[in-house]
């Protein structure tokens, strides 16, 4: 029987779904809506998100994975069997093989759990690849190399920082904070500065829009929400550099784990990372800044990849159209031999 093959790259925030004869078939919201009466889902991606903050009292709207990692497996199965089945059409008849990456600080029991709830999807064989590996490969990293690389991945739940060779990893500093902690950061800023209350997808848009983590040119922008002393609908006028002034604290937790990273280098993978610099992926590495940001404040150089958000799906999609050649970087023996009796 021929294999249907699909690729995942299942993130906190956003999810991306590939399939060899397709290409990209999904690139949506990782959000569930659901009845909570019956747990019944009857929303995904796109449709579901737009629900944030605005459906009714019986519909509770949930993100499956938190940090990188399932939080809630009810919502994560339904998520998971939406995207298989969104890929698989046409293709009901083949058994269907899943690739899909996970972070590098998710413990065994995490993956494992990620492994059953995609089977129970419906995938007839799941292939997990740690995120460093694929971000790597996307961003064009020759990490079969004897050579030092880094890559800094910003992406909805988790930043992870590493540093690769010769097809394993060197060292990792993996921060349960980056995009979702940004957005956060800006709902924070406009509560305690003005008592201001914005929701989470309008805090989403002015980090995509306004944020910044290095110096700026100013600009002033309008933002609608509601005034909590009042209650009701207020206009707000905010400049620029007070978006920036919000994601400092996250900016800040990024550029120390940048740090402490490069620190935990031998002397001559360090010196192959500043010589050759670091790959820049995830939606984190849109916001403007960070080259210099990085230059400033360790001397390293940074480059942010082609189309950041594309990078940890490129490299599944090598992995995936060439496994044997790959099979180093697939951890599922690993999880299973782990768990075992």
């Amino acid at each position: 029987m021929l294999w249907h093959r699909i690729a995942i790259d299942l993130g906190t925030t956003y999810s991306l779904v590939y399939t060899q004869e397709d290409g990209i078939v999904l690139r949506e919201p990782s959000a569930v809506a659901l009845k909570r009466s019956s747990g019944e889902p009857i929303a995904f991606g796109e449709r579901a998100r737009t629900m944030l903050g605005r459906a009714p009292e019986f519909i509770e709207v949930i993100r499956p994975l938190s940090d990188g990692v399932i939080a809630d497996f009810d919502a994560a199965r339904a998520l998971l069997r939406y995207f298989i089945r969104e890929a698989s059409r046409g293709h009901y008849l083949s058994r269907k093989a899943v690739i899909v990456c996970v972070p590098h600080g998710a413990t065994v029991v995490e993956m494992d759990a990620l492994v059953r709830e995609a089977e129970a999807a419906g995938a007839d064989r799941v292939d997990l690849v740690r995120e460093p590996f694929a971000a790597a490969l996307g961003a064009g990293l020759p990490i079969d190399a004897p050579r030092g690389n880094l890559t800094i991945d910003i992406g909805g739940g988790t930043t992870e920082v590493t540093s690769l060779a010769l097809n394993d990893i060197v060292h990792c500093e993996s921060l349960r904070m980056a995009g979702n902690a940004m957005d956060q950061a800006v709902q924070a800023f406009f509560r305690t500065r003005y008592a201001f209350s914005i929701g989470e997808n309008t805090a989403e848009d002015i980090k995509i829009r306004y944020g910044a983590v290095y110096d700026d040119s100013d600009a002033v922008f309008e933002v609608k929400g509601l005034n909590q002393q009042n209650g009701k609908p207020q206009r707000l006028l905010v400049h620029t550099g007070e978006v920036r002034e919000a994601l400092e604290p996250v900016a800040r937790h990024i550029t120390d784990a940048v740090r402490r990273c490069v620190e935990q280098l031998s002397v001559e993978l360090a010196s192959d990372v500043f010589s050759d610099g670091a790959a820049m992926v995830g939606g984190g590495a849109l916001l403007r800044g960070w080259p210099q940001r990085l230059q400033d404040a360790i001397g390293l150089k940074v480059r942010i990849s082609d189309e950041p958000l594309m990078c940890v799906m490129r490299g599944l999609i090598e992995i995936l159209e060439h496994r044997d050649r790959h099979a180093d970087l697939i951890v599922n023996s690993q999880v299973r031999a782990s768990l075992a009796p």
